[in-house]
């Protein structure tokens, strides 16, 4: 017994000690980039020809594109250029918060309209609509919130002052 359970742990072990090599993490971000590049750039093509540009459900595909070709960026670059990971990395979840903000704040379906209704039929309906949208406008505020922190500690880092405070890095 005491057998099989070593050489599972040991198995696990392996497992979590591997990590992709730079070729593979340069691979695998200039793939996410492209992607991310081909979402904005269809969205791009469909947004052309309507004439309420940021009315458009397409109009939320722009800052998504952008997040995903910037976490491609950030899984590209070496660890090494720190500064230039926590700018990536603030204007991704920028782009993320822009996506929420959009969705929960934007104007058509998608925007943040309806109350209580206890007189309708589909009451019940309209009540948990509400709320789905409440929470939904709560975790874009936390969203933002985070972004606003991203580009707090970027700031920090450009500084001067937090340079040399990530875990490891030497003087």
């Amino acid at each position: 017994m005491k057998g099989k359970r070593s050489s599972v742990q040991g198995k696990r072990s392996d497992v979590a000690k591997k990590s992709l090599s730079p070729g593979q993490r340069i691979a695998i971000g200039l793939a996410v980039c492209a992607m991310g590049i081909g979402v904005v750039a269809l969205g791009v093509h469909q947004l052309w020809p309507k004439a309420d540009k940021f009315a458009a459900g397409e109009f939320a595909a722009l800052p998504m594109g952008m997040t995903f070709a910037l976490f491609g960026v950030l899984l590209a670059l070496p660890r090494s250029v720190v500064r230039t990971r926590v700018l990536i990395a603030a204007l991704m979840v920028s782009a993320l918060a822009l996506t929420a903000d959009w969705i929960a704040f934007g104007p058509g379906d998608l925007g943040f309209r309806g109350g209580l209704s206890f007189a309708t039929v589909r009451g019940p309906l309209q009540i948990a609509r509400t709320i789905g949208r409440i929470l939904f406008v709560i975790g874009t505020v936390l969203e933002n919130l985070l972004a606003l922190w991203a580009w707090v500690r970027f700031l920090w880092r450009s500084s001067g002052r937090g340079a040399n405070t990530r875990a490891g890095s030497k003087p």
